[in-house]
Order: structure tokens, then C-alpha cells, then sequence
């Protein structure tokens, strides 16, 4: 595994020499240290890479953010997690069932509040969930929650595995190291923990399209504005509603354009994670759990984040 795509050969890529950075940097830290919603998330930890390395990491201005070796919770980033894993076991083809469930259509609709903090096994948590009972809605119809995710999961025949043969399943798959993986929770949708390194090398494995994800993100997206698809059945989306969702991840999209302007995943800790939509760059914010939801600060941070990289490079690129 020492050759996988999140531990590659050598050393992990170190941070870009100060003196090498690019000259949009200066302006993304000013941002990171003084944008309300980043500022709002008080303690946490951010990075912004390429494919090849990381551009620039630092830290919010209060409390003790996490590092970048401790086990944070992924919460909602973990669906994207799950659809990487399927990408790479389907080898980028998904079915009708998978995509259904992917993009929370299929009818599996287990609220938020079912939780499997003491389930042992996929199986048993899909049980607390309500199991097949909570095929409460129809297919088509969106509902943002676990239920989608752990019956596909039961589908591909998951049910009897723990904390231990996830880990093992997720990095055979991800060709990775099975300790990057660590299930606090067997709710596939938000239970994953991951370092914030380890979740650096993954996605550097995903804009460098060493992974299947890469192709497939924006695809089979569910748009769930109700001004502009007013047609689309949506039980339950969380705000903001000018996103559409695509396989376990937000596109985000310009407000006056309508160009999408990158893919994004979220959590209620605020962290935040995005995928510029040329896929050159990634990045995350990830504040401290202290059990305060502060989703909505981190939506406005990372978003900032990412349209100030966006300025940056087309600024220094003006073709793009």
C-alpha cells in the first residue's frame, strides 16, 4: 500500500516555499483571517493545493485549531467519501440504483436525527434507521439524509461489516492505508473521521484524476431551486437552496452566471470542503468540534475561500 494513491512513494508533498507562492496567497490569507463567516468558526485549520502540492495551510487567529494528525469528524464530506469508494469499485459506472442513491432520490427517506452511535455493523445501523420502513418516499423525490446512502450500502452487501472491514474496504478501494479511515459511526453519510493530511492526499488524488470521482463530479446533478426548477419534487433540502447535488457533493455555482464555479461538501461542524470546477485546486476549512452547529459560517467561509482562489488564478491567468 506504501505506492497508493493517498500515501504516495516518498515523502508526502510539502508546503510550497514562501518565497515559490503565488501572488493571489496574500490575498486568500487576508480573506481566511478576516471574513465574518471565518472568523465566526473561531478555531480551524485550512489548506489550499493542487494536484502536485500544497499551496499554503495555516490556522483561524483563536483557541487550538485541530492539526493536521488529529482524527476530525468529516460529518456530511463522508458521502462524498462513500461516492468515491462506489466510483472506484463500479470503476466510474454507476447504475440507475446507485446514482438514485448518491443524489438522495430514491426514497430511503431516515431522517437526520437516527443515529447509530451504538450500532456495530452497517446492517444494524441501517436498522435503527428504520431499515426498509424508511422507504417512506417515492423515487425522484430528493430528501437530504443518511437513509439513501446505508441501504445502498446494504445493497452491495455491507450489512455485517464494522469499523475494521470498512476501513479495510475503503482503502483496498482508495488504495490507501486502512488507518486513514476511521468510523466513529458506521452512518456511512456522516460518521467517517479522517486526518486533515490524509484528507489532503485525497484530494490531491482527485484533482490530479487519479480517481474515479474526478470524472464524475457535477454529474447526475439534482437541481433544487425551487425559483429556477420549480418542478423538481424536493422533501427536504438544507439551505442554501441555490445549489444543485450532485454524487454525495454541492455545485456551486456563480449567482449571475449560472457557471459553476466549483463542487463543495459540508458539515455542521462548518467544515468545508470544495473542488475548484476546472479541478486544479482543492481546499478545506476545518473547525473544532465543540459541538456547536456552525454550518452556515462555514458555507460563507469556504465559499470565500474558494472565489478568491478563483480571482487569483484567473487574474494571473486571464485565458481561463
Amino acid at each position: 500500500m506504501a505506492a497508493g494513491l493517498l500515501l504516495p512513494a516518498g515523502s508526502a508533498p510539502a508546503q510550497m516555499n514562501i518565497f515559490d507562492k503565488p501572488a493571489w496567497e496574500k490575498d486568500l490569507r487576508r480573506i481566511m483571517w478576516r471574513h465574518r463567516s471565518c472568523a465566526a468558526l473561531k478555531s480551524y485549520i485550512w489548506e489550499v493545493g493542487d494536484a502536485e502540492k500544497i499551496i499554503t495551510r495555516d490556522y483561524g487567529l483563536f483557541g487550538t485549531p485541530p492539526s493536521p494528525t488529529d482524527f476530525v469528524p468529516l460529518y456530511d464530506v463522508s458521502a462524498f467519501i462513500f461516492a468515491s469508494y462506489i466510483a472506484e469499485r463500479t470503476g466510474g459506472k454507476l447504475d440507475d440504483a446507485q446514482i438514485s442513491a448518491l443524489t438522495m432520490r430514491d426514497g430511503y427517506n431516515a431522517p437526520l436525527s437516527r443515529s447509530c452511535n451504538i450500532s456495530t455493523s452497517v446492517g444494524s445501523c441501517f436498522g435503527n434507521m428504520g431499515g426498509h420502513k424508511s422507504r417512506t418516499g417515492k423515487d425522484g423525490e430528493f430528501y437530504y439524509g443518511p437513509g439513501h446512502i446505508q441501504q445502498l450500502a446494504m445493497q452491495l452487501e455491507l450489512g455485517t461489516y464494522r469499523d475494521g472491514d470498512m476501513r479495510d474496504e475503503y482503502g483496498g478501494q482508495l488504495r490507501a492505508p486502512s488507518i486513514h479511515f476511521i468510523f466513529n459511526s458506521l452512518r456511512l453519510f456522516d460518521g467517517l473521521h479522517m486526518r486533515p493530511e490524509n484528507l489532503s492526499k485525497f484530494l490531491r488524488a482527485v484533482v490530479g484524476g487519479k480517481l474515479k470521482i474526478s470524472e464524475l463530479l457535477g454529474a447526475h446533478a439534482v437541481c433544487l431551486d425551487p425559483q429556477k426548477c420549480p418542478d423538481t419534487p424536493v422533501l427536504y433540502a438544507p439551505a442554501p437552496r441555490t445549489r444543485d447535488y450532485s454524487l454525495g457533493h454541492w455545485v456551486e455555482k456563480n449567482a449571475a452566471t449560472g457557471e459553476v464555479e466549483a463542487y463543495s461538501m459540508t458539515g455542521k461542524t462548518g467544515i468545508y470542503v470544495w473542488i475548484s470546477a476546472d479541478k486544479k485546486h482543492y481546499g478545506y476549512v476545518i473547525p473544532l468540534d465543540d459541538g456547536i452547529n456552525r454550518s452556515a459560517a462555514g458555507i460563507g467561509c469556504g465559499r470565500a475561500m474558494y472565489k478568491a482562489v478563483l480571482r487569483g488564478t484567473q487574474k494571473a491567468d486571464p485565458a481561463k
